[in-house]
Formats: structure tokens, sequence, C-alpha cells
């Protein structure tokens, strides 16, 4: 490369992540009445720890009001003078503890900062309006610290990583907006949840593991590195700390790592690093559900939820085909049409590693690395096919398939960069299709994910029938702009711009290529994005398009409450 293109790269990159950082800080979307009981129990638990020094809910649920996803879990003792068991029940959070956890600090330090600019921390004499503005004010606070923050961060170390996989920056950086801008990873950045930090810390683990795998006769002698078996490992635990349902995955990264890191010392460090998230969650289930083995989702408040649970393991029975189908291609929620850039992790690697036969060194490798996630991915996909509640209830996309964007958006960088290796033609085309399917999931997802997060299941087109119709009434979420004085319509108009520009960074900058290249590439973009956009705009029934109308009119009436 010249030094001119490598300063035209320097500059993609850094334009791209300016854009990204506006995106993944500055938007709030936020409705009380109608809150993610995903986040809200999180929130509450976090509160509990911090103001009454107990992981149990029931005053904090006394002072906001009742979530779902919650245990109602009988106290451990307590007999009455007849003799006759009185036990009491109390409320815990029926979700993975992580989180939670992560959110002390940031909250301890909310109470004792807020009260110094008149915002005191509620108690049970407090006015209910000023127990819901303490509620959203540490919502905000926590997602930005907890949440956005961390996985904005994650996106800059993945574009890093996949340096290792391609030099072509369009490649990376398409791939890092798919993934990052593109699919409900961006959506669940914005929550006071786990699903995105899943995906950061199952992928951190596999990127560790790989990094060693692919590259250690360069850079460590053929000899594994101890600290990167104790963060592979620490990473694989707290994937499953973070979300009970990434137990298949953190098996499948354990597995990879234990061939990678087969010496003892190696392994012993390993061991440490995922005994760490594994101490902490039976600590966690011994002291909320009486058990170190058991999670609560048998004891979940909502008797219809306990009754799923309560069938095969926890809930999880034998896979079934409609799941399987209906999460990968379903117009509303399916993974590839929702985010058609994800199939291109599917079918790039597949031809690409077909096409180079027979494989050698670093490509044998590579091909390694890319069966080890599609195994894990598959075991993600059928465990996620053996709930009865497999869809996941108000959501964006497929919700229990949090790490599935990264692991394909790697994918897809590493099949396009084999592919386009086979001559200047093939890599203009690999471009085109990656840039004009990243801005159809940019479109699509992107724009949902930053107007509104918690979305219901009988929403068929959300793009279509919820996000452009409500903001084409004004009704967009708080954002950072309204600090300055700036109206909440022209702030998110500027973070959807900034939104929309960065897809257009990563898809279309103009590097090592001539300008008939270029515009073959952007030709070949725009088919794609077309093609891509597809589903969102699938027409729809005359009882679809009236259930779509309700669903609106009740999301009007609550709007910025």
């Amino acid at each position: 490369m010249t030094m001119a293109s490598v300063r035209s790269s320097r500059m993609a990159v850094r334009i791209f992540f300016v854009l990204t950082f506006i995106i993944f800080t500055c938007s709030f979307p936020y409705i009380r009445a109608i809150n993610n009981p995903n986040e809200n129990v999180r929130i509450y638990m976090t509160m509990a720890i911090v103001e009454e020094g107990t992981v149990c809910l029931d005053k904090i649920v006394a002072r906001y009001g009742w979530v779902n996803d919650m245990a109602r879990v009988p106290a451990p003792s307590g007999n009455d003078p007849n003799g006759r068991t009185n036990r009491p029940l109390r409320y815990f959070s029926v979700k993975a503890p992580a989180v939670s956890y992560a959110g002390v600090p940031i909250y301890w330090a909310l109470t004792k900062i807020a009260p110094l600019f008149s915002r005191p921390v509620p108690d049970d004499t407090t006015p209910l309006q000023e127990k819901s503005d303490w509620l959203r004010l540490s919502t905000l606070v926590l997602r930005l610290f907890v949440i956005q923050l961390p996985c904005f961060a994650f996106l800059i170390w993945l574009e890093r990583w996949l340096r290792l996989v391609t030099r072509d920056t369009v490649l990376r950086l398409t791939a890092v907006a798919a993934a990052g801008l593109g699919t409900n990873y961006l959506a669940y950045s914005l929550m006071f949840v786990s699903h995105s930090l899943f995906a950061v810390a199952a992928f951190a683990s596999f990127a560790i593991t790989t990094r060693e795998f692919v590259l250690r006769d360069a850079v460590v002698g053929n000899r594994s590195n101890a600290r990167a078996a104790f963060f592979s490992g620490l990473f694989a635990g707290l994937a499953t700390l973070l979300e009970y349902h990434a137990l298949p995955v953190s098996i499948a990264l354990t597995i990879y790592a234990f061939c990678i890191f087969w010496k003892p010392i190696r392994l012993a460090y390993f061991i440490v690093g995922g005994g760490i998230s594994v101490a902490i969650l039976m600590a966690y289930q011994w002291c909320a559900f009486n058990n170190p083995f058991t999670p609560g989702h048998r004891m979940v408040e909502s008797a219809a939820f306990a009754a799923n649970h309560a069938r095969g393991l926890f809930g999880i029975v034998s896979p079934t085909f409609e799941p399987l189908f209906e999460l990968s291609v379903n117009r509303t929620f399916g993974f590839f049409s929702t985010s058609p850039f994800m199939l291109l992790g599917l079918l790039a690697p597949a031809l690409a590693f077909a096409l180079h036969q027979p494989l050698r060194g670093d490509q044998r490798r590579w091909a390694t690395a890319v069966a080890v996630a599609g195994t894990a991915m598959l075991l993600l996909w059928l465990s996620v096919s053996a709930f009865p509640a497999w869809r996941g209830g108000w959501t964006i996309g497929p919700r229990y398939l949090g790490a599935a964007p990264i692991f394909f958006a790697f994918a897809a960088a590493l099949g396009l960069e084999q592919l386009a290796r086979t001559s200047t033609s093939a890599r203009t085309i690999a471009r085109g299709v990656a840039g004009g399917f990243a801005l159809a999931g940019v479109a699509n997802m992107g724009l949902v994910s930053l107007h509104y997060n918690t979305l219901p299941e009988d929403l068929i087109r959300p793009l279509v029938d919820f996000t452009i119709p409500l903001i084409e009434k004004g009704l967009v979420p708080r954002n950072a702009a309204q600090l300055l004085g700036i109206s909440a319509t022209c702030g998110f108009t500027m973070i959807v711009a900034a939104l929309f520009l960065a897809g257009l960074v990563a898809a279309c900058w103009r590097l090592g290529c001539n300008w008939r290249q270029w515009f073959t590439r952007i030709l070949v973009a725009a088919i794609a994005a077309c093609i891509g956009l597809a589903p969102a705009f699938w027409p729809e029934s005359v009882s679809e398009a009236r259930q779509s109308q309700a669903i609106r009119d009740g999301f009007e009436k609550g709007w910025n409450k």
C-alpha cells in the first residue's frame, strides 16, 4: 500500500469510529410504563445490592413497582410457634447476575454524586414522580457506563483484531458496521441487559484462543501463552455469567481452548480464569435460590413461565424445526433476513475454502477456527430452538442469539478476503456485496434499534410499520442533544445521520481501487442493499396492517412518559 492509501485507510477508520461513538452514546430509548422487564430486574438487583446490601429485591420492588423476570423463593428458615413451617416468599432476579454486579460501582457513585445536585436517592416516602425520575436517571447512567461504552470499545478492538484476518480496510469496516450497527447488537448495547456483552465475552474468548492457534509459530514459537489462556477462560466463563443460555457456547469455547492450551500449566490458567465466573455464579445461586447448582427459572413468579421451565433441563427440551427456520429467515426477526450481511458468514467461507483445495498452513488453521465458530453457533441455535419461548418476548430480532453477529461477521470477513485474493474483480465484487448488505442491515435493524429497542412480538414490519411512522410524527427517543438545548427531533436526526454516514464510510470509502472499480463497487452495493432490504418492505395483509396500527397507537399514548 502507498502512503496515500495508508493515510486514507486511517482516516476512514477514524471517521467511522467517531460516528459510531455518537451512535452508541447519544440515544436513550426509554418508556417508563413499558420498559423491558429484562432490563428493569437487573437494575433492581443493582439497586438492592448498593442500597440494601442484599440481592433480595423485596424492598426495591415495594419502592419502584412490580417487574417481571423475578423468582419467588421461600426464605431459608422460619417456623411459627405451633411448629408449622412458615416460610415467606422473597423476590430475586432470575437473570444471570454479571450485568447487575457490574453496575454496582457505577450506581454507588451515582448515589454519592447525584445528591450534590439536588437529586437525593429515593426512599419509601419519596413522591412517585421523583421515584420515576430517579429510576430513569439510574437507567441512563447504568446503560452508558456498563453497556454502551464497553460495547463501543469492543468494536474498536474488533476492527484491530480483524487485521489478522484481512488487510482490506473496506472488508474490516463493513464487517464491524454490519455486526455493530446492522444487527440487534446495537439495540442491546443501548439497554442495561447482557445480550451484547454476551457477544463481547464469547468472541473475546474465541479471538484470544484463535490468535494463539493461528499465529503461535510466529508469535510465541509454538508455545501457548499462559496469560492468553487465563483470559480465554475468564471470558468463556463470563459469557455464561452474563447469560444462562450461553452455556453451550462456553462449552464449545472450552473444548477449543483445551485443544490449543493443552500443556498443563496453560490449562491450569484457563481453568482458573473460567473458575472465577463459575464461583460467582454458584455463590449467587446459593444466596438467592438456596442451591449453588440451581438457577431460579423453575421458581419464576409467572405460573406460565414456571411451567415452561419445569420441562426438560430448566425449560430446554428437544430442538424443533420451526424455531430453527424462523430464527434464521423470518422476515420480522430472522437473523439472516433482518441482517443480510450475516448470510455471508455462512456462504463466503464455505465457497472460499472449497475453492482453495488443498488447504495449507494458515488457511488450514483459519478453516479450523471457522469450523469452531460454526459449531458454537450451531449449538446456540439448537439450544435456543429447544426453548418453549424461543422467540424471547419483547425483543428486536432474535434476542437469544446475542453472540451470533460477531461470530458471523468474523467468518464473513475471512471468507470474503479469501475470495477477494483470486482477482481484482473478485475483490471489487466482494467489497460491493459486503457493503450493500451491511447498509441494508444498518437501514433496517440499526434504525429500529436507535429508535426503540423493546418491541412486541406481533409487530410484523418494525421498520416500515413502527419506526418510520413514529419518527415522521416526531416521536423520537430522548437523546444527548437535549442537554444542549436542541430539540429531541433535531438531535435524533443528527444521530440517524451519523448512523447512515458510518455505514456509507464502511461501504463506500474509496480505497485501493481506480474510479472504474469504485463505481462498479458502488453499483454492486446498491443492488445488494435493495435485495437485503426487501424483507423489511415485503407487503403485509390487511389484518397485519391493522395489528401494526394498534401497536403504534398504544406506543403513541405512552411515548416519552
